[in-house]
């Protein structure tokens, strides 16, 4: 029997940039999912359940819309179906993970309704405690499925081996990560990668840009172990792994990036002078990533605002960097330039990511 078909509206990406466009879509819930994606040799085709607005093609990054036929696929059965709510999960290669708190027997529902709708899933594990520790370690407990925490996790042509009990790892940062390699591609580069974890930053781009080197550094040695064999795992030659605390190394550094990536929300900020010794005297570029709050005491009411969370973000990083001048003496000016929402992070709070160059 033929499918269905049916006339939507779709945006057309670069083939590269299908898998971040396609997740920024479904996090906004614009993503058509029952049907089927199109392509052709150098395009991708995402259905929509309605046209963009022009506020969400500037904040997604998309420019072409039209209208194409697709397949309509026939509805399967959702988690919400089988167990009677909507869990929070995610999943990093064939482990999910449910990210909040399902009380009583309903954990071992939700794990096996999962592992029956996404057959790749082999274990299901649940957070037991929040990411601890400058090692940023959080504990796991096993749901259903095979007695592990490790697998390999596939992402924007990568593969990441990792532990998810001993090592931090966030999968939903993968358009991020294609954004800033896709910046660094065919440049030739000295680049720090100063919290590099099991390589989530670090390999994208070094497989972006061969003639860059990129200097990943960690202070687990659990994220560096890792990070060794997803290196080699990727076939990136061009990445040197170096365990340490970057505030005891950042001197064997001094003086050399010509970018440095930041990804360390909420305490990054405690490493700009670090960052501002190992930029280049001529300036360079640093990715810096911070957890924003967008409440404001305007009124007495208080309301939420994305344009609000920016704003502060930016505010921030500048009076820092402002301070951390003053502090070593640097005559450094900033320059942002693009400040964006890359996660929701909790009720009210967002991750934002600012790309900032920063020259003489």
């Amino acid at each position: 029997m033929k499918a269905e078909t049916e006339n939507l509206p779709c945006v057309k990406v670069e083939k590269r940039r299908g898998e971040e466009i396609r997740r920024a879509l479904k996090e906004l819930e614009l993503l058509r999912t029952d049907a089927k994606i199109n392509s052709d040799a150098d395009f991708i085709y995402l259905p929509l359940i309605r046209a963009l607005k022009e506020a969400e093609k500037r904040e997604i990054g998309v420019a072409e819309l039209l209208t194409r036929e697709f397949a309509v696929l026939e509805p399967r059965r959702s988690i919400e179906d089988i167990v009677g709510l909507k869990p929070s999960y995610e999943i990093i290669g064939d482990i999910a993970v449910l990210t909040d708190v399902i009380n009583g027997t309903n954990d071992q529902l939700v794990a096996h309704a999962l592992m029956s709708l996404h057959k790749n899933i082999k274990v299901v594990a649940k957070r037991i405690s929040p990411v601890e520790g400058v090692f940023r370690k959080r504990k796991m407990e096993i749901i259903a499925g095979e007695n592990r925490t490790e697998t390999v996790h596939k992402e924007n042509g990568c593969k990441y081996k990792l532990n998810l009990e001993t090592v931090y790892f966030n999968p939903r940062l993968a358009g991020e990560r294609n954004r800033v390699a896709v910046q660094v591609r065919d440049s030739k580069e000295e680049i720090i990668d100063m919290f590099a974890g099991v390589g989530s930053f670090s390999i994208q781009v070094a497989k972006r840009a061969r003639q860059s080197h990129v200097a990943a550094i960690d202070i687990n040695p659990d994220a560096i172990r890792y990070l060794q064999e997803n290196i080699r795992l990727n076939g990136v030659r061009n990445i040197e792994a170096i365990e340490g605390d970057v505030r005891e190394i950042y001197v064997k550094f001094r003086n050399k990036a010509d970018r440095i990536i930041m990804n360390l929300p909420k305490s990054a900020y405690s490493f700009l002078r670090e960052a501002l010794c190992m930029l280049n005297p001529q300036g360079g570029i640093i990715h810096f990533y911070d957890v924003v709050s967008s409440y404001s005491d305007l009124s007495d009411e208080k309301r939420k605002s994305l344009e609000i969370a920016i704003n502060k973000a930016k505010e921030r990083l500048t009076a820092k960097i402002e301070e951390a001048c003053e502090q070593e003496e640097f005559h450094f000016q900033l320059e942002i330039l693009e400040a964006r929402k890359v996660k929701p992070y909790a009720p009210y709070a967002y991750i934002i990511g600012i790309d900032a160059k920063v020259k003489k």
